[in-house]
């Protein structure tokens, strides 16, 4: 790999003439990606198990922080004003008020902290992949997790932490397992591939 393009994003190296239809059509191109995400699902209650997290993954790798968030914020907006990009189609304030609205928020947060550590120059080795997943994963669950405390507080009265974490992490603990194996085997050649595609 060339190392000159170490702190870039696959973004920067593949489409090195940018401009600002594609930087729009490919964050429409996120949006409908993050939907079809969203929508490969184990309807679990209260949170069901999707390909989100994935997608996160590969957009923060391919955009970087800044672009990245608005391609999740974009996605975000989308499901609120009526799109059913949210898991099961759904869409609406009532999907971030609801169990899984911390998880919805932390997205933004985890594409902002991924982004950036790949700007940094992670992310190109395995080692480095499971790295930017686990600070990732953290970050999700940190907003997931809380915003699902709320809301069982609300619906059910007062709720353990074990009864928040049986119902929102280790129902995910072997998919996100499946997911950084999955993440490890591919991303390394998505920078191959790109440099590759540059020269």
């Amino acid at each position: 790999m060339n190392f000159e393009n170490k702190n870039k994003t696959l973004y920067e190296i593949i489409f090195q003439q940018r401009n600002i239809f594609l930087d729009i059509f490919m964050i429409l191109a996120s949006v409908a990606f993050m939907a079809a995400m969203a929508n490969i699902q184990i309807p679990l209650w209260p949170v069901p198990i999707t390909m989100q997290t994935f997608g996160i993954f590969l957009i923060a790798f391919f955009f970087g922080s800044r672009k990245g968030l608005i391609a999740i914020t974009a996605y975000v907006l989308a499901g609120l004003v009526g799109f059913g990009v949210f898991a099961g189609y759904k869409s609406g304030a009532a999907v971030i008020i609801g169990p899984t609205g911390g998880y919805v928020i932390g997205f933004l947060f985890m594409v902002i902290f991924i982004g950036l550590m790949i700007e940094k120059g992670y992310g190109r080795t395995r080692k480095s992949i499971l790295l930017c997943m686990l600070v990732g994963e953290i970050i999700l669950y940190a907003f997931g997790l809380t915003g699902l405390w709320f809301y069982l507080e609300k619906v059910s009265g007062n709720v353990s932490l074990l009864e928040v974490l049986k119902k929102g992490l280790f129902p995910f603990l072997i998919g996100d397992t499946l997911k950084a194996l999955a993440a490890v085997s591919l991303f390394p050649y998505l920078w191959k591939g790109a440099e590759r595609i540059k020269k």
